[in-house]
């Protein structure tokens, strides 16, 4: 196999939830400009590891933005609990947004590589989701625009 072929199937890889946690955290140690994370669902395990590994990318000048749901239309969790995650983040520096829609699962690194698929990323995880992994400017650009257009808002 070609060095090329090795690289592009480092870069564009499927992960489940037994394998893709060590690569998506160096992903994100590795960010140089922005990290986008999308997941409609969050819990305190995961926010607590995000702002631990955030805060040097920060200190670097990286732009983190959390998409979630409103909490205010969680019907299945704690609203009261859900605020004070979002409030962690905010107090950090990360800024979070949220969405009246159906959000998607999916990280955009540096408007470059593209984490998505099933898996909430800052949620529980379920052993049958997965993600790709993917290296590309249009598809982080769409996944963007996307998000943006299902009427994204800052939460206060």
């Amino acid at each position: 196999m070609s060095d090329i072929v090795a690289d592009k199937q480092n870069v564009n890889a499927i992960y489940d939830a037994g394998n893709y946690m060590d690569i998506f955290e160096q992903d994100l140690a590795e960010a140089e400009k922005e990290i986008v994370i999308s997941s409609p669902d969050i819990i305190q395990k995961k926010i607590d590891r995000l702002i631990y590994l955030m805060k040097p990318r920060q200190e670097a000048g990286v732009k983190i933005i959390v998409i979630t749901e409103n909490p205010e239309n969680n019907t299945h969790g704690n609203v009261m609990f859900l605020q004070s995650l979002i409030q962690q983040m905010k107090d950090v520096g990360i800024i979070v947004r949220f969405t009246e829609n159906e959000t998607e699962h999916f990280a955009v690194i540096d408007q470059l590589l593209v984490w998505h698929g099933g898996m909430n990323l800052l949620g529980k995880e379920d052993v049958w989701d997965n993600l790709m992994r993917v290296k590309d400017i249009k598809v982080a650009a769409e996944l963007l625009e996307m998000a943006l257009a299902q009427g994204v808002k800052h939460y206060d």
